[in-house]
């Protein structure tokens, strides 16, 4: 399950840089961008770290980061909203979905790689 919940993070982590590069430019999003990407870093390393030693309270561990990481992209994600204006182009809603799925996606099976 945790190796599974690392391939969901790295395809995760894909489509946010391409997301990270729609919302580079944008005003006002540099301390939440920071935040997430460096959540998602801490993230990708300790989903490695539960699936190299497969121990349970690294994969708790893991669940709190990914659970913060996610917090923090939705903040990003409402925060971006909020100050959208109409001459900044948005980001891909389908590029969201997916990175949002697979945050989901990562954190219930880095949650089952806990239990189980």
């Amino acid at each position: 399950m945790a190796l599974a919940a690392v391939l969901a993070v790295f395809v995760g982590v894909l489509v946010g840089v391409l997301l990270l590069a729609e919302v580079a430019n944008a005003k006002g999003l540099g301390w939440f961008k920071a935040a997430h990407l460096l959540l998602a870093v801490a993230a990708v390393a300790v989903i490695s770290a539960a699936a190299l030693t497969a121990s349970s309270a690294v994969a708790w561990l893991a669940a709190g980061v990914v659970l913060a990481t996610a917090s923090a992209g939705v903040l990003l994600w409402r925060r971006s909203v909020a100050g959208a204006s109409p001459d900044v182009p948005g980001v891909p809603t389908a590029l969201l979905a997916i990175h949002g799925t697979a945050a989901a996606l990562a954190l219930l099976l880095i949650v089952l790689a806990a239990i189980l």
